[in-house]
């Protein structure tokens, strides 16, 4: 009964994979699950979207968490673990307005007293970014447990703890004052066509 058991959730995990398709950001593959360190199972894609700057796509983003992970409520909150992957479409960005952009969304998407509790870590977190080329990833791997860590391909990394802080870079687009298109992508399944 047990190998029965088994087998049938066996079929059903290779029916699910085998029809999930990978989305492409700027020319980087995202893949329909991910493998993320301390998880006993693979995470699907949960969402998929794109932030414009003058009509024109800025960077996309990919988010994958656990598959329960939408349906137990406000994701934004901060109490469920997930990875957003960040890829760039700009060309080129110099340091200064990346760092330009992401303090604008984090001060237009949080309130007053989340800055004021957050102490210097939106800092820190804002020399951990690089300039921008495209392509490049940066992904944000949020566990309620042990805080936030950001990683930079092929530079820096920082971790950052502290639930209000975290739930202020979620908020950035998943809160209730992000862009609502960006929102509701990241928290549906992409379709392909």
């Amino acid at each position: 009964m047990v190998k029965a058991l088994c087998a049938g959730f066996a079929a059903i995990w290779l029916s699910l994979a085998g029809s999930a398709q990978a989305i492409n950001h700027a020319g980087v593959e995202i893949a329909p699950f991910v493998r993320v360190e301390g998880q006993s199972r693979p995470w699907p894609l949960v969402g998929s979207a794109l932030v414009h700057r003058s009509f024109i796509p800025f960077y996309g983003l990919a988010m994958h968490a656990p598959s329960h992970a939408l349906s137990e409520g406000d994701i934004s909150k901060g109490l469920m673990p997930l990875r957003i992957t960040l890829v760039w479409y700009a060309n080129s960005l110099p340091k200064d307005q990346v760092v330009d952009h992401f303090r604008k969304l984090f001060w237009q998407t949080t309130s007053e007293q989340t800055r004021r509790s957050i102490g210097n870590r939106l800092d820190k977190f804002l020399a951990v970014l690089p300039a921008a080329v495209r392509g490049q990833t940066i992904i944000f791997d949020y566990s309620p447990d042990g805080g936030m860590i950001v990683t930079v391909q092929g530079g820096g990394r920082g971790h950052f703890a502290g639930i209000d802080f975290n739930r202020g870079l979620l908020s950035m687009w998943l809160g209730p004052k992000a862009d609502e298109t960006v929102r509701k992508k990241l928290t549906t399944l992409p379709e392909h066509e």
